[in-house]
């Protein structure tokens, strides 16, 4: 597997911005469009940069393209372990078991 130091800061925030973008949109696949919009600047709204980026992390196994789709893109699971885990509010999700963390 790679290491921090064999991806770039740019490849790492369009990882980021993929996995946020699939978040988004239920774990589907999603184009460079949509990745490039929740890509911080100067990457946002510049699907052709992203594309760039994708094609090197493709290279690398981080991400890959979606079954029948020759735009739409996945991240992997080594893809996911280059990141950092996410922050900000988890999605709201009903609680499993017995009682709720929750008043």
């Amino acid at each position: 597997m790679l290491g921090w130091g064999q991806v770039t800061a740019k490849q790492r925030v369009v990882l980021g911005a993929l996995r946020d973008a699939q978040h988004e949109q239920d774990g589907q696949a999603v184009s460079a469009r949509q990745i490039a919009a929740v890509c911080p600047a100067p990457w946002h709204e510049r699907p052709d940069l992203v594309t760039q980026a994708l094609w090197l992390l493709h290279a690398h196994g981080l991400v890959l393209i979606a079954a029948g789709s020759a735009r739409a893109w996945k991240i992997t699971a080594a893809g996911r372990l280059m990141l950092a885990p996410r922050r900000g509010p988890a999605r709201a999700r009903p609680v499993i078991g017995p009682g709720s963390r929750h008043p």
